[in-house]
């Protein structure tokens, strides 16, 4: 059995980000990875404004990873298509290099980060919590569940038909000078699907399909990417020649669009990421709020206040955001209304504008001002 004060459970963005804001405020912390080494992630790797000065605030330098600039935002289906400029000025930068950099950061702020540790179980008193991974027991005063889109059993969400991939591309010259400043969403039935340009000049798509769709197509990509040229002019020129950069798409199924954790786990159990909260896909700001939950909660540790309160908090703060990005995403979901949202786009993109940022994070300012050093934690 070993002790220690604080143990992040998950070493994505919102795991990371916690044991981060502890570590550099001279809090011990052990933060528990599952993988060994650092791989790829279902998301579609687009930064908006509130996720950088998030991750500016963790002492990322994006610009210096290699983030590519994106101001526009494409909207097709068919062969119909629209633009519109987004009310910031976003980033395109994987999840395979920003996971890692968070990690050495973490790391070299004195956090213990332990890779290939599979925690299987979280129990949690008025005084301790107990994490088990394996022959391994973990206890501490706190944990952060932060395993992103997979469950603990224990703490299981409602699971959804929705599936989710994503795979990257190299693409010819056309296409990539298509994408240029550009993230694209382009819906058909049954689902839909992201693009943007990422570091070394890398597409990333990302695509979420129904079940149904799913058995009718089949999971390899040559079967989806057929279906995808087939549904949309703009998806058939992107793909066109391209080389993808792994053998099979990497995936992950029921993800629980619109979920928010509202019933307490226990006082001393921080849910974060996606464990509390499921933005709809494409229309929120996922990764905001994962950055956003660790570096709240390790505040709220520092301050002394329970993951009861925590939660309360921020849940209420992410209702308002929720209620937008659902009506948004109404309209890439029901099939009837694809045509005229492309249509609606073009003929007001101030709109489109303004509901991209209603569907921002919000309230997030408060934690970038650096909380004082902790007491005797």
């Amino acid at each position: 059995m070993r002790e220690v004060p604080y143990i992040a459970v998950g070493g994505g963005l919102a795991g990371a980000a916690f044991a981060l804001e502890l570590a550099r405020n001279g809090v011990a912390v052990v933060l528990l990875e599952g993988t060994r080494a650092p791989h790829h992630k279902v998301c579609g790797e687009f930064l908006s404004a509130e996720a950088q000065a998030l991750l500016s605030y963790l002492g990322l330098d994006l610009a210096a990873m290699g983030a590519m600039q994106v101001s526009i935002f494409r909207l097709a289906n068919g062969r119909d298509c629209a633009e519109a400029p987004l009310p910031f000025r976003g980033a395109g930068l994987s999840r395979f290099c920003l996971d890692q950099a968070l990690l050495e950061a973490a790391e070299s702020q004195g956090a213990n980060v332990e890779r290939g540790v599979q925690v299987t179980q979280i129990d949690a008193s008025d005084e301790t919590v107990t994490v088990k991974a394996g022959s391994q027991v973990f206890t501490g005063r706190a944990a952060a569940l932060a395993t992103g889109k997979h469950n603990l059993r224990q703490y299981a969400r409602a699971v959804s038909d929705m599936v989710g991939f994503k795979l990257q591309f190299r693409v010819t010259p056309d296409s990539l000078g298509r994408l240029e400043d550009v993230v694209q969403l382009v819906t058909f039935n049954g689902g839909y699907i992201g693009a943007c340009m990422v570091e070394d000049r890398l597409v990333t798509l990302c695509w979420v399909l129904h079940r149904a769709l799913l058995q009718r197509i089949g999971t390899s990509w040559p079967e989806q990417a057929k279906y995808f040229v087939q549904q949309s002019e703009i998806l058939a020129a992107l793909l066109h020649e391209a080389k993808p950069q792994w053998d099979k798409p990497v995936a992950v199924a029921g993800i629980p669009y619109g979920y928010l954790r509202r019933s307490p786990i226990a006082t001393n159990v921080f849910p974060l990421g996606d464990q509390l909260a499921v933005i709809p896909s494409f229309t929120g700001d996922g990764m905001s709020i994962a950055l956003y939950s660790g570096i709240a909660a390790a505040q709220a540790v520092l301050a002394g206040r329970s993951a009861t309160q925590f939660q309360a908090q921020i849940v209420g703060r992410l209702r308002p955001q929720f209620r937008w990005a659902g009506l948004v995403n109404v309209l890439f979901e029901v099939r009837r209304l694809h045509g005229f949202s492309v249509k609606l786009a073009a003929a007001l993109p101030s709109l489109v504008t303004w509901l991209a940022q209603s569907t921002r994070l919000r309230g997030f300012e408060r934690s970038l001002d650096r909380p004082r050093k902790a007491r005797q934690l």
